[in-house]
């Protein structure tokens, strides 16, 4: 998955449960336009699944959506993009295996999807289809384990030019990352 500069996110891969968001769940071996609107701030996937940030605060997801990890209210799969219920002023997203987080502009984190381990942090282990904030948790700026930004110039590219970005990137988190 790519964001250029633009706005606009395009993807390709595997796309069994519609995680490239072009509507469909065909397999893609070159990128395909996300059908989301311009003007996406960031993005983030999980496993499956996907979300865009847009500027305006409000955050999209799409593809698999068993525990509810898209934010919609259902557990319905999705191909294109749906906006997360109920959940604006966001700036910062992050994906789990089969949950989603997002940190409010006022310091609060908001999390939905799987809870079989506690993983969203509202002291319950049910499953939430709809964003549900963590429990006695505020004052946070950015969320996720990695917040790395990757600019790839679409055209062009090769696949071998992506797995050296990856081992770069891979590099350069295990020199920033210290374990408490």
């Amino acid at each position: 998955m790519a964001l250029k500069s633009d706005g606009t996110v395009w993807a390709w891969g595997h796309n069994l449960f519609g995680q490239l968001g072009d509507g469909t769940t065909t397999n893609r071996s070159v990128p395909v336009r996300v059908s989301v609107s311009s003007g996406i701030a960031s993005i983030a996937a999980g496993s499956y699944h996907t979300m865009a940030l847009k500027s305006d605060g409000t955050v999209w997801a799409w593809g698999q959506n068993s525990n509810g990890r898209l934010g919609d209210g259902t557990t319905t799969d999705r191909a294109t993009p749906v906006q997360v219920n109920s959940l604006n002023g966001i700036v910062s997203i992050s994906g789990g295996y089969s949950y989603t987080a997002a940190v409010k502009s006022d310091g609060t984190v908001w999390t939905w999807g799987q809870n079989n381990y506690g993983q969203l942090g509202d002291g319950t282990t049910t499953d939430r289809a709809a964003p549900v904030q963590v429990s006695g948790l505020s004052g946070i700026v950015k969320n996720g384990y990695f917040n790395i930004k990757v600019q790839i110039a679409i055209s062009g590219i090769t696949s071998e030019k992506i797995y050296l970005i990856m081992a770069e990137i891979w590099s350069d988190v295990k020199k920033n990352v210290s374990v408490n």
